[in-house]
């Protein structure tokens, strides 16, 4: 199946005839169920002069796993009105959306969700349109509100070896480094995200003078990306300097939007090992390479 109009134009025009939605478009939607991704979350929108976000499970939630996508919608802030809404998976082959009708978001002081286990099932989401070219666009709908101008969009897409997945920090002179305290690499940018690499060289926590420990840590959003967790699936490593038969861990973490969260291991590598093929002539290359990494745009 091919679309009537290029996607681009598909969202821009959505946008206009429905200023009071926000549209959850997900690009490479196989490679959710591929790496094992459960959920994804939309950045937090503004609509019905409240705060929201979107989540879809790829492969179904609960009792509804493996047979039908689940979607739900999630106040941030209070909502102290009821508000009509409906949630919604748009055709891109004619003008016309999956829904279950229009629903009631009751008046709550804390966060609460509402939405459906069973929102369509895997057969229909491909027979009938609404998977075309490993994209889909879910979204939600307000009504009897002051309409936006136009409705907002955005786009998130998990990306296999994104641009730059591999960087190594050079650790020269690795005896004038402080062994009690952390020490951080230079910033560096992967997908929409900056991140840095973080080692105690003496250990941390349960580990503090067992073993060497690196950590992943993610800072700041770049290019005004929305500020939303970011999806690592990702290998840390030291560097043998002699045969390459480097010490590597593999980790997947759903950083939050706030700098300075880091994933990793305190039990890297045994304090013992950190010498000859590891640390030659005072130098230590610690590394990081990116399997895979989630980015959201506006669109």
């Amino acid at each position: 199946m091919s679309r009537p109009i290029p996607i681009e134009e598909m969202v821009r025009l959505f946008k206009i005839h429905h200023p009071t939605s926000h549209l959850f478009k997900i690009d490479n939607f196989s490679l959710l169920k591929k790496h094992g991704v459960e959920k994804v979350e939309s950045s937090v929108f503004d609509l019905a002069g409240h705060k929201w976000t979107l989540s879809v499970y790829p492969n179904g939630h609960k009792s509804a796993k493996g047979t039908h996508v689940s979607i739900f919608l999630m106040n941030q802030v209070s909502v102290n009105v009821l508000l009509t809404y409906e949630l919604f998976v748009v055709s891109q082959l004619e003008r016309k959306w999956h829904t279950y009708g229009r629903d009631e978001f009751d008046t709550n002081p804390e966060p609460s969700t509402e939405g459906f286990l069973r929102f369509i099932c895997f057969a229909d989401l491909e027979r009938k349109g609404f998977l075309i070219g490993d994209c889909c666009m879910f979204g939600v709908k307000f009504y009897g509100i002051e309409p936006a101008n136009p409705g907002t969009a955005e786009r998130f897409s998990l990306i296999e070896k994104p641009l730059n997945h591999k960087v190594t920090w050079m650790m020269s002179k690795f005896s004038s480094f402080n062994p009690g305290k952390a020490h951080q690499s230079n910033e560096f940018v992967v997908g929409t995200r900056k991140w840095r690499i973080e080692v105690h060289p003496r250990g941390y926590n349960e580990e503090k003078d067992k073993s060497f420990s690196v950590y992943l840590s993610a800072e700041g959003f770049i290019n005004n990306a929305p500020k939303t967790k970011t999806y690592a699936k990702f290998k840390l490593r030291v560097l043998d300097q002699v045969s390459w038969n480097h010490v590597e861990k593999t980790d997947s973490e759903w950083f939050d939007s706030e700098p300075d969260i880091q994933s990793g291991f305190e039990d890297f590598m045994p304090l013992g090992k950190l010498d000859e093929p590891y640390l030659v002539k005072d130098k230590l290359y610690v590394g990081v390479e990116f399997e895979v990494i989630s980015t959201t745009n506006y669109c």
